[in-house]
């Protein structure tokens, strides 16, 4: 892995990056045909790149406070079919925080479909304090080859020890987002909301369901359902990190350490 010096380094390497990108456009590879897009759908590509930088840079200046380090470590794997870009830094406060960002390269229908233009990126974050869960957040843009599009993502907090009325609170937050936009909640409880864990569902991490998951929803590459998903993880995003600085502190009890041991030996 490389080894990069503070979130605001991180932040102009990526700008870098999009740069880079925007300059092979007009024969770009599959992933990257800026210019085979609908005017619509260059507003949208347009506005997750800069999401993506400024998110970013958001995210790790978060960290940085909480855990008082600037170190991030970058490794890019790039097999052919796809670009991975995955930005980690650990400390006392935050365990783990990561970004990754993606290019696909291949369409493998019904989920990856980008063969004009797409790009992926996810955060994911593991506080030490028990009280408040693991964060797992997606958005995705992707416009396929023949010119269909989506837009999707997804927002959940894992089940460790925290209290109900935190739980209520990030649950109200999300709504509120809905809202803003005009969407029902109810439309996008994310998939493992009050799955048992037995049966195909055995090694899944319990949901809080607080959060969303926006797959499968359809929604067009255009500005309007950009701004929807876009501040369902940016606000999802900056209310976590609010619960993170409320509990840093908390160090919990056996039993709250061991609902968190719980949550982390299962999957997503």
């Amino acid at each position: 892995m490389d080894t990069a010096r503070s979130p605001r380094a991180v932040a102009i390497l990526f700008a870098a990056t999009l740069l880079a990108a925007g300059a092979a456009r007009a024969s770009g590879p599959p992933g990257d045909r800026f210019d085979e897009l609908t005017p619509a759908q260059q507003s949208a590509a347009r506005k997750m790149e800069r999401f993506m930088a400024d998110v970013e840079k958001e995210f790790f200046t978060e960290v940085e406070a909480l855990n008082r380090s600037d170190t991030i470590y970058q490794e890019v794997v790039d097999p052919g079919t796809s670009r991975y870009e995955i930005r980690v830094t650990r400390g006392r406060v935050l365990e783990k925080a990561a970004v990754m960002t993606a290019i696909t390269r291949d369409e493998k229908p019904p989920f990856v479909k980008g063969g004009r233009w797409n790009r992926f990126f996810e955060v994911a974050v593991h506080p030490k304090t028990p009280l408040v869960g693991m964060l797992h957040a997606t958005f995705v843009v992707q416009v396929a080859g023949d010119g269909t599009s989506n837009i999707a993502g997804t927002l959940d907090m894992m089940h460790a020890a925290q209290p109900e009325a935190d739980l209520a609170w990030f649950r109200a937050q999300r709504d509120e987002v809905f809202r803003r936009h005009g969407v029902d909640p109810a439309k996008y409880v994310v998939g493992g909301c009050g799955k048992p864990n037995e049966g195909g569902w055995k090694w899944h991490r319990p949901s809080t369901c607080t959060g969303a998951s926006i797959f499968g929803a359809n929604l067009d590459v255009n500005e309007q359902n950009f701004d929807f998903v876009a501040d369902v993880f940016r606000t999802g995003m900056e209310n976590y990190f609010r619960l993170v600085r409320e509990h840093r502190r908390d160090k919990g009890t056996r039993a709250e350490l061991d609902a968190q041991a719980f949550m982390r030996r299962r999957w997503l």
